[in-house]
């Protein structure tokens, strides 16, 4: 049974404005390492799928980019979709595709910017949730074990347990829940049967293609009237002849909320969603007072703030839980707590005309 990854890499990424932009998202970006977050995904399931068994699926505007950073990728390995319509298109495209190359196949559905430490481990894992799809012919989501409570994530609720293997446990999932408040999160902490929602999935290509005929049918018709000229030279005009028409919904509200088949795997790998600005205070190195910094910077009564100064010195001085991000084109300052309505910016930029800057 072939192990294919599929890296969705299709995300803006606005949160990490003013670094991000349209045609520089965070995948693009060097955020954790000396790699690109799409680079070290690549290299993280290189081992047990090489190149020839990853696609990464991605939007037209950052298809060169994407190959200029994976030169080692084969040209089919890319695909571009015409337009973004969330996860279940891209996962159903890619399903399709790989049901015509190789119809018995196992997909990992993984996304192109998020942090994972325990590389080994993860890789494990995926070989043994593999053995298990095969298996049972159920879809395999991938939760991970909290080790605080956190608003940040939505969380799955796991149900009994139906099979050991490995030294993994896969449980049947009782319900995915949206990111919660506090006291909702310390309660989910408390009980111990809520992990958090990776968005990291595993099944047969046959079982998510069944999935999608019965819950998102307008979907797989869609995909399925492409079928002559997926991975053929007239797929990428092909494409965006129905792209359009196909519903923005993702896979975890169109089919994971919905399917009865669905087992979770409770995973520790180091996983981190790198979702904002203010999750990198568990990724770059803190100093005594809970600043976490990259670049040039100093730092007086300054506490728990997140900088990043790669080009020229920026000193704080007295203040608290602030976001600083310097690039040659834009600052951004922000209170910790705020994080989320940095998203909210696109639309500012744009009312004052500062469209080059998005």
């Amino acid at each position: 049974m072939n192990l294919y990854s599929v890296i969705m890499a299709g995300g803006s990424g606005v949160r990490f404005w003013p670094q991000s932009r349209r045609h520089r998202p965070k995948q693009l970006l060097k955020i954790v390492g000396e790699k690109t977050m799409i680079q070290a995904t690549v290299d993280r399931v290189a081992p047990v799928t090489p190149f020839d068994k990853i696609m990464i699926v991605t939007g037209v505007r950052h298809q060169q980019n994407i190959r200029e950073q994976l030169p080692g990728l084969p040209d089919n390995s890319i695909v571009a979709e015409p337009v973004g319509r969330n996860t279940a298109p891209c996962v159903a495209l890619a399903a399709y595709k790989l049901a015509k190359m190789d119809p018995e196949s196992v997909m990992a559905v993984l996304p192109a910017d998020h942090l994972i430490t325990k590389e080994e481990d993860f890789r494990s894992v995926l070989q043994a949730a593999t053995r298990l799809a095969v298996e049972t012919e159920d879809l395999l989501t991938l939760g991970v074990v909290p080790d605080r409570p956190e608003t940040g994530y939505g969380y799955i609720h796991v149900g009994p347990k139906v099979k050991e293997f490995n030294g993994l446990s896969a449980h049947r999932v009782e319900r995915f829940v949206e990111k919660p408040d506090m006291q909702t999160a310390q309660s989910y902490f408390k009980q111990g049967n809520y992990l958090w929602n990776s968005g990291m999935f595993i099944w047969k290509v046959s079982t998510i293609i069944k999935a999608f005929e019965r819950y998102l049918p307008v979907i797989s018709r869609a995909i399925e009237k492409l079928y002559p000229v997926l991975n053929s030279a007239d797929e990428s005009a092909a494409l965006v002849d129905i792209y359009e028409s196909l519903p923005d919904i993702s896979i975890d509200y169109g089919i994971m909320e919905r399917a009865d088949n669905v087992l979770v795997i409770p995973v520790d790998v180091g996983w981190n969603d790198v979702g904002s600005w203010t999750s990198l205070q568990d990724v770059w190195n803190t100093d005594e007072q809970g600043n976490a910094t990259k670049g040039k910077i100093l730092s007086l009564n300054a506490k728990g703030c997140v900088v990043s100064s790669p080009q020229k010195l920026t000193a704080l001085v007295g203040v608290e839980d602030l976001i600083v991000v310097d690039t040659p084109d834009a600052i951004l300052v922000c209170r910790k707590d705020r994080a989320q309505d940095i998203k909210q910016l696109q639309e500012l930029l744009k009312q004052h005309g500062y469209q080059g800057l998005l």
